[in-house]
């Protein structure tokens, strides 16, 4: 049995993790998905194998995804000690190599706990913020996802290590950038919605995965939760917030998958490594 728990803030991170569960099940592996979004989450009982999945947030694993590893019960001096075999699934908007070490705070934790960690795989998917990327783009990262989880749900099946080498600068960038964490509970505090372009369906409210969205008396009001995961402005329907200081990297708005890939183009912006990162799909 395995087990996949996956946390996303815009949906890029579901639906890698729904095409490992897909491939998972062609290859009649019996395979189960559910959502982390409080990071409160418990397992009932422990599969086999526990995928964790998640967007990487300033080089990190976002903090509500880290509780739900700090939750998980220890198996140390257990009959499952090392049994139960751990490997990481994540997304982010370029295949930057500074990107490598989001997992292994994560690992080391569940390694102390008794865990088998197996390691990691990682997929370009298009920003929520920062920019917005063309939907060919955005097509053509989605594509190249789906031939990668084709062959990394083998590796994930067999049981096989699949680690991606750290480098200095992943080890530096994730080390300065921890202050994300405690910056976007700062800075979530200062989002703001446009009344006059709000249309009060709610969607912000219910969907925030920690609460931090309240609406009293017809105004917003934003606690000190916030992870950062886009999931209110980017799916506003009526573009309608204003995300604080990172307002200048606003972007709202799903992705159309379903655009021709083929017309593509790789934009200017980290072009030699998504250049890269195509490349290697192919030899996938």
């Amino acid at each position: 049995m395995i087990e996949i728990r996956v946390f996303s803030g815009t949906g890029n991170t579901l639906k890698c993790a729904e095409q490992m569960k897909g491939r998972l099940i062609e290859l009649g592996e019996e395979c189960a998905l559910s959502l982390v979004e409080s990071g409160e989450e418990r397992l009932s009982v422990l599969p086999e194998t526990l995928v964790v999945g998640y967007p990487i947030h300033g080089f990190n694993m976002p903090y509500n995804v880290m509780d739900f590893v700090k939750g998980l019960p220890s198996l140390k001096g257990t009959p499952q000690e090392k049994k139960v075999k751990v490997y990481f699934l994540k997304s982010s908007g370029e295949p930057l190599t500074i990107n490598n070490n989001s997992s292994n705070a994560a690992a080391k934790i569940l390694r102390k706990k008794g865990y088998s960690v197996l390691g990691e795989f990682h997929y370009v998917m298009p920003y929520n913020m920062i920019f917005r990327h063309k939907d060919e783009f955005a097509a053509k990262m989605y594509l190249a996802m789906k031939k990668r989880v084709y062959k990394d749900a083998e590796v994930i099946l067999l049981g096989e290590e699949h680690f991606i080498k750290k480098t200095f600068g992943s080890l530096l960038a994730s080390g300065i950038c921890k202050i994300e964490r405690p910056g976007m509970r700062f800075s979530g505090r200062f989002f703001k919605v446009d009344e006059n372009k709000c249309v009060s369906c709610g969607k912000c409210e219910k969907s925030c995965p920690v609460g931090n969205i309240r609406v009293e008396d017809g105004k917003f009001r934003f606690g000190k939760k916030c992870i950062g995961c886009m999931r209110c402005s980017f799916l506003c329907p009526t573009d309608a917030f204003s995300i604080g200081l990172m307002n200048f990297m606003r972007v709202n708005k799903s992705y159309d998958f379903n655009a021709d890939a083929s017309k593509a183009e790789i934009c200017s912006y980290c072009h030699d490594s998504y250049e890269r990162y195509f490349r290697e799909t192919e030899e996938y």
